[in-house]
This record gives C-alpha cells, structure tokens and sequence, in this order.
C-alpha cells in the first residue's frame, strides 16, 4: 500500500477524507493527520508518504512553504494535491509552479478526489517501476564492477569509474563486510537494508555467492560496518541463522584498495569458517601467521579438473600434491585443514556450475564422513581427501549426465521448433556450449538418429503436411520445409520416402 498524509487545521475536513474517500481501492492508506504545518514536516520526514493531501492556509508553516521546503531538503519529495477553500488565481499559479500535481476546491467532491487518486496511484506506481528497474541496472552495473576489480583487473580507468560510482574519495578509508549464512540469498538481501538503516552500504555478490557490503567516508567506514555485522550476527530478526559469520576488512586507500581490502574480509572469513565459528571478525583479530595460510590453487584446480573429466586414475596424485606441506614451514595439520575446506567448497561450486546442489551433496558428505573439526590426524585428513574426492567425482560424473541430458533435450526441442531454418551442428554446438563431435554423439544416442537424419526426416514430415494441402507448389513447400534448394529437396524425399513430392501429392 501507498501511504497518504491529511494536513488541514480543520478537523471535519480531516475527518471527511479519512472516512468518505475509498483510499484502499486505488492502493492509499491513511498513515497520519496534522493539523499545522511543523506538524506536517516532521511526518513526512518520519514516515515519508507518497502522497499529501494538504490545505494551503494552515498555522505555523502555509501548505505551499510546506511543499517548498520538501521539494529543496528531501531526496524524494512525496507528491501533493492541494485541498483549498480559496479559489484564487495566484495560490494555483504558485502552486503549479511547484510542481503540484493537483489543486481541487472545498468543498470535497468524493468524485473530483477518486478520479484524482486513480490517477495519482497510476503516475506513483510507473515511478516506483522506473526506480526499481534503474537501481537493478545499477546494481548489476556495480556488481559486475567491483567483481572485476576483487578478482584482480586492475586500471586506473576502471578504479575512476568505481570511485565515481561509489562515492570514495582518493586515498579514503574503505571497508569491506563479507557475510556467510545458511539464509537464501533474496532473503538475505532483503534483511540486509533494515539492519543497516538509512547509512545502507553497497551491496554486491562476490565469485562465490557470497553477499558483500562496501562502506567509505566517514563516520569511520570500518566502525558503520562493523556494528552492521554484529547486528546482523546477534540481532538477526527472527531466529539467527546457523553460523552466521560477518567478517570484516578495512585500510585506507580509496578505489584502489579494493581488492586487498576484500582479500583481508576473505582471510578472516576462511579462519572463522576452518574453526567452525560464527559471529563477527575484523582482518585485525587474526593471529598474526594466519595471514599467510593460503589454498595452493594451482594443486586444488588440477585435483577438480581431474574430479570433472573423471580420470580416477591420476587422483590419488593430485590429493597428495594438495595436501603437501608447504616450503614455509607452516603446521602441517592447519595447512591441510585449509586445503581440503577449499576443496570441498570447489566441488560444491562445481556442483552447482552443473545444475546440482552443491550444499546437500556437503550435507550427505558430512553425514557419511564426518566433518574437518572431527579430524586431527594427517592419515586421517588423507582418508577423509581420498573418500570426498571419489564420492565428488561420481556426485560430478552422474550430474554431468543429468546436465547433458538436459541439454541434449533442449536442443531437440530447438530443433523440432526452426528446423525451417538454416540449422548446423557447429551453430547449435556453439549455441548450446558443447563440443560439437560430442553434441553428436549424445545427439544420437538421445533420438537414436544422426543430426543430420532427424532433420532430414523433421524437414520431410512438414513437406509431406504441405504436400496433402495441395496449396503450395513444389518450390514453396520446399522453401517452407526448410530446403532453399527445390533440387535438393527433392532428392532428400525421395531418399526418405521412396517417391518424388509430386507423386506423393497425386497419391494423397
């Protein structure tokens, strides 16, 4: 609903419009009355309606200074309709200039008012439609921007563009909050701007789901976003979700500091997460040797490739090579900790790149092999990597064939649908992200025909429908079965059909 404000000193018209006019039937609700105009103010700023209905002579502030002032100090004035006693020439020029929408003379005409609100609910809803799309656009626009910059794509074009579009000054202090929760993303993001008030922070995913809050200026970016975490950790609405971690990363540095500014958010993420902790952590409460543990990305891309292209021969290896003690010197048992997390999130994230669940496959994993934290033991974090890696790759393997049957039935029907049209394997292939040599395989191995063959037979089949019409001549049939070529046509059914289309059509 819509929220309107009644301003007049006078308490029948007040109770007329409340009581006479059908407010609900064009999306109004009544949110309050005033009786003066400092009245009038401070419930706009408060409850900030879409609509005012407001008298232009009233005590202390007049209606149109009313309207003045919301049209210079707020960043969404509501809109106004005047209700006026005066029928006078000057207070309805003033008021147009304005930019009142309406100006309508008491006594209240129930009628005038309704035709009114209908048009005003019509003008307020295209204006709300208008914003969302324009901040969905933004919000894309900005995601995509800030993912390009944490993931290391550097300029000075493009940190301009992020500091123009998110307001940091050169060299400003910035503050980036990761958040981790069971909770589903939307919902999520629908909590995240009433916890954090009128100050909400810019919003974005990170590459692996994750919800992200940028904050800079001041007050203190790191201080906003810190109390905006523990809100969010320890006053959830509601029942809290299920270690609900908040982490936090900050520095100075402007635009350009965005990225080793979320990579501080991510390390002290990944500590809460290895302990098995929820609640709010700063990159400052780190031991000060955490910092150095990181995942060996090039072992765990190579152990997840071999797990996708199921080659159960090469991953004994790559489990090992992953779970190697580094050069540094760093425990061991903390290390290999840190490296077989990473390794579960990378075959959920592969998971889900295939259409699967990537959390109940984690789920079922956790209930047949236990968890991290129940593991202390270098033989047995060795077990625990060899028995994930086997259960990943059938998990991936029988996902891929779901996946590929999926899509294998999308492509017949795209086929079945413009086989009018110019189709070739490669084209589909391409269209479809599949090598086209096994796009052909599974081709056939799903309608037991070549590509080629069910065409043929789904271009002959409408040749044949056009045909028992007897409308079109031999040329338009096949130009309409999807054969440029008549000559080809021709050949192409009587190879399918033993008998020449002219034949056909005298048989029928």
């Amino acid at each position: 609903m819509m929220n309107v404000l009644l301003v007049d000193d006078e308490p029948w018209v007040l109770e007329g419009l409340r009581t006479i006019v059908n407010w609900a039937k064009y999306g109004f609700q009544v949110c309050g009355e005033a009786s003066n105009g400092n009245s009038a103010w401070s419930l706009i700023e408060r409850l900030q309606p879409e609509l005012v209905f407001t008298d232009i002579q009233i005590p202390s502030v007049s209606g149109l200074e009313l309207i003045d002032r919301s049209q210079h100090k707020l960043a969404k004035p509501p809109r106004f309709v005047i209700l006026s006693g005066y029928n006078n020439f000057e207070y309805a020029v003033t008021a147009l200039d304005q930019r009142v929408d309406d100006y309508l003379l008491k006594p209240i005409d129930e009628d005038e008012i309704e035709a009114v609100l209908d048009q005003m609910s019509r003008k307020i809803r295209e204006e709300k439609a208008q914003e969302e799309l324009r901040r969905r656009d933004r919000s894309l626009y900005v995601n995509c921007l800030l993912n390009r910059l944490i993931q290391g794509e550097a300029g000075t074009e493009l940190e301009n563009e992020a500091a123009t579009l998110l307001n940091i000054g050169s060299g400003e202090e910035i503050g980036c909050l990761l958040i981790e929760t069971e909770m589903n993303e939307e919902e999520l993001k629908r909590q995240i701007p009433e916890l954090a008030g009128p100050e909400l922070p810019e919003l974005f995913t990170d590459p692996e789901g994750r919800a992200g809050l940028i904050a800079s200026g001041k007050p203190h970016a790191a201080d906003r976003l810190e109390a905006l975490g523990r809100r969010l950790c320890e006053e959830w609405p509601g029942e809290a979700p299920a270690h609900a971690i908040a982490a936090l990363g900050c520095g100075p540095g402007g635009a350009s500091a965005l990225r080793p500014i979320y990579e501080k958010a991510l390390a002290a993420l990944k500590w809460k997460r290895y302990r098995n902790e929820g609640g709010i952590i700063a990159c400052n409460e780190l031991p000060r040797n955490e910092c150095m543990k990181e995942v060996n990305k090039t072992a765990l891309a190579s152990l997840i490739e071999r797990l996708s292209s199921d080659r159960p021969e090469e991953i004994e290896a790559a489990a090992d090579a992953l779970l190697a003690a580094p050069s540094s010197g760093l425990p061991d048992i903390e290390y290999v900790r840190i490296q077989l997390s990473a390794l579960e999130m990378g075959i959920s994230k592969k998971l889900k790149e295939l259409g699967g669940d990537g959390d109940a496959f984690m789920r079922g994993t956790e209930g047949e092999f236990g968890t991290l934290t129940e593991t202390t033991s270098f033989p047995a974090f060795r077990r625990y990597a060899l028995a994930l890696c086997l259960s990943g790759a059938v998990a991936l393997r029988e996902q891929r064939e779901r996946s590929e049957c999926r899509t294998i039935f999308r492509v017949v029907q795209h086929v079945d649908q413009e086989f009018r049209e110019k189709l070739q394997l490669q084209k589909l292939a391409q269209l479809f992200h599949m090598n086209p040599i096994y796009m052909g395989q599974l081709f056939k191995q799903q309608t037991g025909k070549s590509f080629r063959e069910y065409l043929n037979e789904k271009r002959v089949e409408e040749a044949k429908r056009l045909l028992r019409q007897g409308q079109l001549s031999i040329a338009e049939v096949a130009a309409n079965s999807g054969y440029p070529n008549t000559d080809y046509f021709i050949s192409q059914f009587k190879r399918i059909t033993g008998m020449a289309p002219s034949a056909f059509r005298r048989r029928e």
